[in-house]
C-alpha cells in the first residue's frame, strides 16, 4: 500500500495528545487506613483496577480512532500501477481547456476539477520526474519539474480549441522518441467533445506510453443556461421591380445547441453605436435567420455581430469586414438603365466608366478591374483587341450584353465574331440552367419547375462558339448565356437584347443576383465577410493590396507584426499569419505602396458548440486499438483507476467512525457507573 498524500500522515503526531491526556488524569491517592473496613478496601481495589482498563480501552479506541481519519485523508491505494504515474521518469499531462471546459459541473467548472486533479498528481511526483504541460492554449517546450510545472498549471485557463486527441497522441509518440525513455505516462483530461475526436484513427498500440484518461462529464451543466450559436452571417441586396434600391440586409443564421435558454437576441454594432436590435424565440436544436436593413454608409465601417449571453460566450461575436474593403471593381462600355440601377442597389460591385481609348491604351491593368461591361458593339483596333485579350487572360471577367440592331458585329474580340440572326419568341428562362456551379447558393428559395421565371421576348441565335459553355437556356433549348474561358480570365455573352428581349428579366428578382455573380465569378468565392483564424495558416484577403518585397504591416489590439503576402495563379492575395494576431477582432493591413489600409475582421473558429459529451467515446477509445484506463473525474482523486483508492478510503473512514463510536460508549458507561454509586 502506498499513499497519496504522504504529507498528511504528519497527522499522526496528533496521537501523542490522547496519549498526554490520559497520562496526566491519573493523581496520587492518599492511603488512609480504617480498622475494621477491610472488605472495603478490596472491593474499591478492585473497582479501581476496572477503570483502569476503561481508561486504556478509551485511550486505544481514541489513537486508532485519529490514526484512521489521518490515513484516510492520506489518501491510500493498494494498485499495483501506484497511481497514475509511479514508475515512470517522463510524465505528460494533456489538459483540453477548451470553451466547453468552462461550463459548471457537480463540482464547479470542469476545468477546475481537471487543474484539481493535475495538481494532486503533482505534488505527488518525486522532484526529479521530468513533466510536460500540453494544454490548447499552452505548449511547454522544455521539461519541467513537477514544482515548475504546478506554477504554469495556476496560470491554466480555456482558449480556443486548437489541438484534437489525435494530434496529441502523435504528440507524446514523438516525444517518448525524442526523450529516449522506454516508459512514459500520458494523462488527459477532457470533457469528450466531438470535435476533440476529430479524425482520430486506428493505431498500433504502443507498451512504451501508459495512456490514462479522465473524463469530465458536461451533461449537468447542459440543463441549467444552455448555449445559443451565431453560426455565420452574410450580405444580401434588396432590388425592387421598379430598379430602385432599398439598401442592404444584413443576415446571421443562429443556432439553439441545447439548454433551458428560448430567446435569440442579436444586435450589429459599428464604432460602439448599436445599428439594429432583434429578439426572436428559439427552441432547442432550432436554427433561426435574424436579419435587418442596414445603410450602405454603415457597412463601410468594420462591424461586430453580437448574440445575447448564454451558458457559453465564446461564440456569441462575428467580427465583419467592412463592405467597400471587398467590392468587385467593374469597368462599363456604354451606358444602360438596367446596369446603372445593379450598381445602385449592389454595394459588392464597384462602377468605374471606361472608354475605348482606355483599352487602346492599356490602361485596364492601372485601373485595377476584376471585371468589364460591354453594352453594344465596340470598335478597337487590332492592338486594343489584343490588349483586352491579355487583361481578359490574366484573370479578368468579360461580360457583353448583344445589341438591339439585327446582325450588328457586337463582338469586341473579333475572332470570335458570331454570325446569327434575332429570333422573336415568347419562352420562360429555364430553371435548370441556375443549377450550375456559379449560381450555388444565391437563391434564397428552391429553384423548380414551378417557380415563376421570367419571360424573354428575344434571342440571339447564332453559329456554335467552339468551346464555349451554354450556362443559361430558354425552355426550348436556346442559349440565352454563354462563357468560354481564356487562361485565367472568362469572357460571357448574353444573347437577348437588354432594352426589349430582356425587359421582365430586369425588373424580376433575378437579374441582380444573376449578373452580380457573372461579374464576380473569379473574385466572389475569395472575398469572405470575415476570416476564420488559425495560427500559422493562409487568410485570402477580401481585396487586392500592392506590397513592397511581398511584406505588409499588420495592426491591431494595440499590436503590428509584419506579415508575408502570397499570391496565387489566380491573382489572388493571402497573408501568412504565423503567429498572429493571438486575439478576434479588427486589423489593418498597412502596406507603404497603398494609400487606404485594408480592413480585416478576424475570427477564432467554432469547434465546440455543443454542451454534451461525445456519447460514443468509449467506441473511439476502442477503435484506435490502443490501451486506454479510463476513469470518471471527481477532482479529488489523483489516479484514474478510482476503485482501489475509494475502497480503501472508505474502509478507514468506517474504522474510525467504529473506534470513535466504541470511545463514545465507554464514556457513557463511565458516567452512568458514577451515576449510580452511592
Amino acid at each position: 500500500m502506498h499513499f497519496q498524500q504522504p504529507n498528511m500522515l504528519w497527522g499522526l503526531l496528533l496521537l501523542a495528545i490522547p496519549l498526554l491526556i490520559h497520562l496526566f488524569q491519573f493523581h496520587r491517592t492518599k492511603t488512609i487506613y480504617f480498622p475494621g473496613v477491610f472488605r472495603l478496601t478490596q472491593r474499591l481495589q478492585q473497582a479501581r483496577q476496572q477503570k483502569r482498563l476503561e481508561h486504556w480501552l478509551v485511550l486505544i479506541a481514541r489513537m486508532l480512532g485519529l490514526a484512521c481519519m489521518v490515513i484516510a485523508f492520506s489518501m491510500p491505494s493498494c494498485s499495483e500501477n501506484g497511481g497514475a504515474t509511479k514508475g515512470h521518469s517522463h510524465i505528460v499531462i494533456l489538459i483540453d481547456n477548451g470553451f466547453s471546459m468552462s461550463v459548471d459541473g457537480d463540482k464547479g467548472p470542469l476545468i477546475e476539477q481537471a487543474k484539481s486533479q493535475a495538481r494532486v498528481i503533482l505534488s505527488d511526483l518525486p522532484e526529479g520526474t521530468q513533466v510536460k504541460l500540453l494544454t490548447q492554449t499552452q505548449q511547454s517546450e522544455l521539461w519541467l519539474s513537477p514544482s515548475q510545472a504546478l506554477g504554469v498549471l495556476d496560470t491554466l485557463s480555456v482558449g480556443l480549441q486548437k489541438f484534437t486527441l489525435k494530434d496529441w497522441v502523435e504528440r507524446v509518440q514523438l516525444l517518448q522518441q525524442e526523450a529516449g525513455v522506454r516508459s512514459l505516462g500520458a494523462i488527459v483530461f477532457s470533457d469528450m467533445q466531438s470535435a476533440f475526436f476529430s479524425g482520430m484513427l486506428p493505431q498500433s498500440s504502443d507498451d512504451q506510453i501508459d495512456w490514462r484518461l479522465v473524463h469530465l462529464d458536461l451533461d449537468a451543466a447542459e440543463t441549467t443556461v444552455g448555449n445559443l450559436s451565431l453560426d455565420t452571417a452574410w450580405y444580401v441586396s434588396q432590388f425592387s421591380s421598379d430598379s430602385k434600391s432599398e439598401g442592404l440586409v444584413v443576415k446571421a443564421k443562429v443556432s439553439h445547441r441545447g439548454g433551458s435558454i428560448s430567446e435569440a437576441k442579436l444586435k450589429l454594432i459599428s464604432e460602439g453605436k448599436t445599428l439594429f436590435a432583434q429578439t426572436k424565440t428559439i427552441k432547442a436544436g432550432e436554427t433561426l435567420e435574424l436579419e435587418s436593413v442596414v445603410s450602405q454608409s454603415n457597412m463601410e465601417k468594420p462591424m461586430v455581430l453580437v448574440l445575447g449571453e448564454d451558458g457559453y460566450r465564446y461564440d456569441n461575436q462575428l467580427h465583419l469586414h467592412p463592405v467597400k474593403t471587398w467590392q468587385t471593381t467593374v469597368g462599363v462600355i456604354g451606358m444602360d438603365r438596367a446596369l446603372d440601377a445593379l450598381f445602385a442597389a449592389q454595394p459588392l460591385l464597384k462602377k468605374q466608366s471606361v472608354s475605348a481609348m482606355d483599352i487602346q491604351n492599356n490602361a485596364l491593368n492601372e485601373m485595377g478591374l476584376d471585371a468589364l461591361v460591354c453594352v453594344g458593339p465596340v470598335k478597337l483596333s487590332k492592338v486594343g483587341v489584343e490588349r483586352l485579350r491579355s487583361s481578359i487572360e490574366a484573370g479578368m471577367v468579360f461580360l457583353q450584353f448583344t445589341p438591339s440592331a439585327s446582325n450588328a458585329p457586337w463582338d469586341v474580340l473579333k475572332q470570335q465574331y458570331i454570325n446569327g440572326t434575332w429570333k422573336r419568341l415568347d419562352e420562360r428562362m429555364a430553371s435548370a440552367g441556375l443549377s450550375h456551379p456559379l449560381f450555388q447558393g444565391i437563391f434564397s428559395e428552391q429553384l423548380s419547375d414551378k417557380v415563376n421565371m421570367p419571360a424573354f421576348s428575344s434571342v440571339f441565335v447564332g453559329e456554335a462558339m467552339g468551346d464555349a459553355e451554354s450556362v443559361l437556356q430558354l425552355e426550348g433549348g436556346q442559349s440565352l448565356l454563354l462563357s468560354q474561358r481564356i487562361e485565367s480570365g472568362s469572357q460571357w455573352f448574353w444573347l437577348s437584347d437588354l432594352n426589349e428581349g430582356s425587359k421582365q428579366f430586369l425588373n424580376s428578382g433575378w437579374f441582380l443576383p444573376v449578373v452580380t455573380q457573372v461579374l464576380a465569378s473569379s473574385t466572389a468565392q475569395e472575398k469572405p465577410l470575415y476570416g476564420v483564424l488559425f495560427s500559422k495558416q493562409m487568410m485570402s484577403l477580401p481585396a487586392p493590396i500592392a506590397t513592397d518585397e511581398r511584406a505588409v504591416q499588420l495592426q491591431g489590439m494595440g499590436r503590428s507584426a509584419m506579415v508575408e503576402v502570397q499570391t496565387n495563379a489566380q491573382q489572388q492575395a493571402s497573408i501568412y499569419l504565423g503567429a498572429e494576431p493571438s486575439a478576434p477582432g479588427h486589423y489593418r493591413l498597412v502596406s507603404p505602396l497603398e494609400k487606404l489600409p485594408i480592413t480585416l475582421a478576424f475570427n477564432w473558429p467554432r469547434l465546440e458548440s455543443n454542451l454534451t459529451s461525445d456519447p460514443n467515446w468509449k467506441l473511439v477509445l476502442a477503435q484506435t486499438q490502443m490501451h486506454w484506463n479510463s476513469s470518471e473525474g471527481d477532482g479529488k482523486s489523483s489516479i484514474l483507476e478510482n476503485e482501489p483508492l475509494k475502497v480503501l478510503w472508505r474502509l478507514f473512514i468506517w474504522g474510525a467512525a467504529i473506534f470513535f463510536a466504541v470511545e463514545v460508549l465507554l464514556l457513557l458507561r463511565r458516567t452512568n457507573i458514577k451515576t449510580q454509586e452511592p
